[in-house]
């Protein structure tokens, strides 16, 4: 079906405009395009009249434009109520001092392990306080407190937050980021995160606001982060949590890169334990190999397999700066990386190294703790890569810091020996190499949709200008989830442009504009940093690629 459906396309629009979208922008600019066999080659011909439902169409597409500036509206709205909610709540919380509560020496008052379970921005608040806020607003005991800790945070803590709130730039769920992640931070360390994510803040999702925070957190309090870190390697645990119809979830907290080894080896037992007529989907069979492997060690047949994981690392993270890296595209402590390297023999242990003299020229600030990083370094070593967690050594993506560029992809037997570093050349036929697409995917890391969260392990690969016109290399491929990628062709009234800098500019039928471009690491958002991109050149048009395999 999809094969049909892309081909069809690509035999009737010039670029990215689905066939309802070309007819609507025919009937505009008086044009007619002869749709036959035997005239596709997008010249305007005498034709029969085209669909009679285009007018309705076009009419549909304006007015959901309409309707749809309306719920923006209401969003915005919504983000002032809450931050006057979040403020009444402040307010009130005060008022309930925890000096009404009974003092511990007394008959009947909390126990202690009640008083440690409750969040610390209730810490000087009355513990009755949060079942006055359940009763009023019909919440849970466990939704009111979170509600109130929030509100708390938000107004004591983070009051540049706040103000976006009530300015309708970001919603409630963009606050509940900033005071999971950006609140812990010491108070001279708050503003400057504040100032650094609100900057550019405008047309993230929370997910993407929350990566972006947990960076920030972590390159501006790295030596905090990393006594965390060893804490909570400790707390790692398996716990089993009722769920409705007989079901329940196993739930199982990792470091990292182990979480990471985890799912990747259970996908490829369930794509490897696919067969004709199985109507399970990959992620049924992940659950069955995973039973199978834990409870039927010896009987499962199934074939060993390696887990595959990517380490994101600027050179300087590896020689002792503080810039977090990423484990699959999930962020982790610079400190973790280094020891994960060495774990994995990419860096000395001892630090007597040669590379390591350098680090006293190019790095600034105190060195961790010695005894906190060698507790990471152990607990790490002791499942990571020793035992079965990792079937080998990772591939290892160098970026340059300051331009946040992913200069090149290599191995640990490279890196050691020197082998040449760049984007791997092109493929000469339609499917890029393997080095290539693993290239692509690394540097692209989502879905090149706006807000799109998908892994680029399981999109796409698109060719911006079709294929041969365009060749099959890292400037002309890109990662679109499968949905979004049928989006590209077939959706009426959405557009898709490439720029000259690699980003793709998206207009909705309503007329919204957003670009998108990959992930710069080490910068706080995907946007392009300053002078990236040359700007003289005008975008290019993206046109349709051929089918599948795209």
């Amino acid at each position: 079906m999809i094969e049909h459906v892309f081909g069809r396309v690509a035999e009737l629009t010039r670029d990215r405009e689905s066939v309802l979208e070309e007819q609507l922008r025919v009937l505009v600019d008086e044009l007619v395009l002869e749709l036959s066999d035997q005239y596709a080659d997008h010249r305007a011909a005498p034709a029969e009249p085209l669909l009679p439902g285009a007018a309705e169409l076009e009419r549909l597409l304006v007015e959901g434009g309409g309707l749809l500036d309306r719920a923006v509206a209401a969003d915005r709205l919504a983000a002032r109520a809450a931050a006057d909610r979040a403020e009444a709540l402040a307010g009130f919380a005060r008022s309930r001092p925890v000096s009404m509560d009974r003092p511990d020496t007394e008959v009947g008052a909390a126990a202690a392990q009640s008083r440690a379970a409750r969040p610390a921005a209730l810490t000087a608040v009355s513990e009755w306080a949060v079942d006055e806020v359940a009763v009023a607003l019909s919440l849970t005991s466990a939704a009111a407190s979170e509600l109130l800790a929030d509100s708390v945070l938000l107004v004591e803590r983070l009051p540049a937050t706040l103000a976006a709130l009530r300015a309708g730039r970001i919603s409630w769920r963009h606050a509940r980021v900033m005071t999971d992640v950006v609140a812990r931070l010491p108070e001279a360390l708050r503003p400057v995160a504040e100032e650094r994510l609100l900057a550019r803040v405008d047309g993230k999702t929370h997910s993407q606001l929350r990566v972006a925070a947990r960076r920030v957190v972590q390159r501006l309090d790295a030596a905090a982060l990393l006594a965390r870190a060893a804490q909570a390697v400790r707390e790692r645990r398996v716990t089993v949590y009722p769920g409705e119809d007989g079901m329940a979830t196993l739930s199982a907290v990792l470091p990292v890169p182990v979480a990471r080894a985890v799912q990747d080896a259970l996908r490829q037992y369930a794509d490897a334990a696919a067969s004709d007529g199985d109507e399970r989907t990959t992620a049924q069979r992940m659950v069955d190999c995973l039973v199978d492997l834990v409870l039927r060690p010896g009987e499962h047949g199934m074939p060993p397999v390696q887990a595959r994981l990517t380490l994101v690392a600027a050179v300087e993270t590896l020689l002792g700066s503080d810039e977090p890296g990423e484990v699959d595209g999930n962020v982790v402590p610079a400190e973790m990386v280094r020891q994960l390297a060495i774990a994995l023999g990419l860096l000395p242990a001892d630090g007597t190294a040669e590379a390591r003299s350098d680090v006293d020229r190019v790095v600034h600030g105190e060195p961790a703790d010695p005894g906190t990083v060698e507790a990471v370094a152990a607990l790490l070593r002791s499942r990571t890569v020793a035992g079965s967690s990792l079937g080998h050594r990772p591939h290892v993506a160098l970026v340059d810091e300051l331009s946040g560029q992913l200069v090149a992809l290599t191995d640990a037997t490279g890196l050691r020996h020197g082998g040449a570093l760049g984007p791997p050349g092109d493929s000469p036929g339609y499917r890029p190499g393997r080095e290539l697409d693993r290239f692509v995917r690394l540097r692209d890391r989502r879905c090149r949709f706006p807000g799109c969260r998908a892994r680029a392990t399981r999109c796409d690969l698109d060719h911006r200008i079709p294929w041969p016109r365009g060749s099959t290399s890292s400037d002309n491929l890109c990662c679109l989830c499968r949905h979004h990628h049928r989006l590209s062709h077939q959706a009426p009234g959405w557009r898709l442009r490439g720029l000259a800098d690699g980003g793709l500019q998206w207009t909705t039928p309503g007329g919204i504009v957003a670009t998108t471009h990959p992930p710069r690491f080490g910068a706080d958002d995907d946007l392009p940093r300053d002078g990236d991109g040359p700007p003289d050149r005008p975008p290019a048009d993206v046109v349709v690629d051929e089918p599948p395999p795209f």
